[in-house]
């Protein structure tokens, strides 16, 4: 993982990925203020791909019927 992109890891529960990816993203690109307290910003963006994910599914879902 050292050239930045992200590899999963089967030994590591899928959830726990998404976690720790949205914290890097958070480190990473977020204003300077933010990376003091990265755990906030990280928990927004994890409550917004799981969001998402669910609202996909159900368009995928639905699409299939």
């Amino acid at each position: 993982m050292l050239d930045g992109k992200f590899e999963p890891n089967p030994d590591v529960k899928p959830d726990i990925q998404i976690r720790l990816e949205c914290l890097r993203l958070a480190t990473e690109f977020g204003p300077e203020n933010d990376r003091r307290d990265p755990l906030p910003i990280a928990e927004k963006y994890y409550d917004w791909v799981k969001q998402n994910s669910q609202r996909q599914s159900k368009k995928t879902a639905k699409s299939k019927v």
